[in-house]
C-alpha cells in the first residue's frame, strides 16, 4: 500500500502538469499560430496544442528556425488543416520570417538550410529535400 501511494505521489503532479505546455517562440510564431486560431474560432471551435505543432531547430547555417506543423486541434472539428492521411500544412520561421512551403506533410522536417541568395532547402526525416526558392 505505501508502495501505491508513494508511486501516485510522485506521477500524479507531472500528469497534471502535462495539461500546460508553453514554449517561447518568436513574434512571426505567435502570429501564425494566432492566424490558425482565428480560424478555429469562426468555424466556433478553440484551438488546442499538444505540444508537438511547434519545434525549434537549428538550420545547417546556425540559425534558430522553427517548424511550424499544423496539426492543431479544433475543437470537435478535429485536426483541420491535416488531410485523411495526417497530411498537414507547413511552415518554417527563420530569424523571424514565416516562409509558406506550400506543402501538405505527413511528417514536419527535420533539417533546414538557408542559402545566401535566400532559397530555403529543407528535408523531411526520410532524406526527402524540397526547396522554397526566395
Amino acid at each position: 500500500m505505501r508502495q501505491l501511494l508513494l508511486i501516485c505521489l510522485i506521477v500524479l503532479p507531472s500528469l497534471i502538469q502535462a495539461e500546460t505546455i508553453s514554449l517561447n517562440v518568436p513574434s512571426a510564431v505567435a502570429e501564425q499560430i494566432d492566424v490558425y486560431r482565428a480560424s478555429c474560432a469562426e468555424d466556433g471551435g478553440q484551438l488546442e496544442l499538444d505540444g508537438d505543432e511547434v519545434f525549434k531547430v537549428w538550420t545547417d547555417e546556425g540559425q534558430e528556425a522553427y517548424v511550424i506543423h499544423a496539426a492543431f486541434t479544433c475543437g470537435r472539428f478535429g485536426h483541420d488543416w491535416c488531410g485523411a492521411m495526417g497530411h498537414c500544412q507547413t511552415q518554417l520561421v527563420i530569424d523571424n520570417r514565416l516562409y509558406e512551403t506550400n506543402k501538405i506533410l505527413q511528417v514536419p522536417p527535420n533539417r533546414i538550410s538557408k542559402a545566401k541568395d535566400g532559397t530555403i532547402t529543407y528535408w523531411l526525416p526520410d532524406g526527402f529535400e524540397l526547396k522554397i526558392d526566395n
